[in-house]
């Protein structure tokens, strides 16, 4: 009877487990790798609603992993763009960071060589198309937005400018081709009646009485 108290007692951990039940839990807990913590000690990303006890029988009850302490802060996030097209700015949530002190110590396994069966080229890829697409975002937001005058005339402006120089050297005269009614032509004739001498009338300039 001593031998089996015994056994049952080595398969505990040294610190009273919860008794929060959880069934399909829908968080996610990260290991995070930091070179600076010794053997005994690990760190982990976890939701902000995870307390210490929470993280302690996680990595308990799932990995069988004994924790002896637990340090916990919240690591604010600077402020972000909304997008490159918006002056908004917001600051994301908050990160939440564990790092617990273990019974036994772990050392994290060399980095691999050959990273091929990761798929390293299209992370690659991935990786230089959101370098590429910050760039992108960063020269929108300097804000240099191009003069009109700079901007490549269409064909329709171009046209609109030879007339306009060809008008302005006499070489095409202005006429809208409207046919005017033809009391109009006494109201012409007499306003070229009282011009004053050495001016001559312009037939599609008109004063009215």
């Amino acid at each position: 009877m001593a031998e089996a108290v015994k056994a049952a007692a080595r398969q505990l951990p040294a610190f009273k487990l919860g008794q929060k039940q959880v069934f399909l839990p829908n968080h996610v807990i990260t290991f995070l790798r930091k070179e600076h913590l010794p053997p005994n000690e690990a760190c982990f990303q976890v939701p902000l609603r995870f307390t210490k006890f929470d993280l302690r029988d996680y990595l308990w009850n799932l990995y069988g992993v004994e924790v002896r302490t637990v340090r916990s802060y919240v690591k604010p996030q600077p402020l972000t763009q909304r997008d490159s097209h918006s002056r908004s700015w917001y600051r994301p949530r908050p990160l939440k960071i564990m790092t617990v002190e273990l019974a036994k110590p772990f050392q994290w396994p060399e980095l691999p060589t050959n990273l091929e069966p990761w798929s390293n080229e299209l992370w690659k890829m991935r990786e230089d198309l959101m370098d590429k697409r910050n760039e992108d975002q960063v020269r929108q937001q300097s804000f240099q937005i191009p003069l009109k005058s700079q901007e490549p005339q269409s064909k329709e402006r171009k046209e609109l400018a030879a007339l306009a120089g060809q008008m302005l050297r006499g070489e095409v005269k202005w006429s809208n081709d409207a046919v005017l009614d033809p009391k109009w032509d006494a109201v012409l004739a007499k306003s070229a009646a009282v011009a004053p001498r050495g001016t001559t009338p312009n037939k599609d300039e008109t004063t009215l009485p």
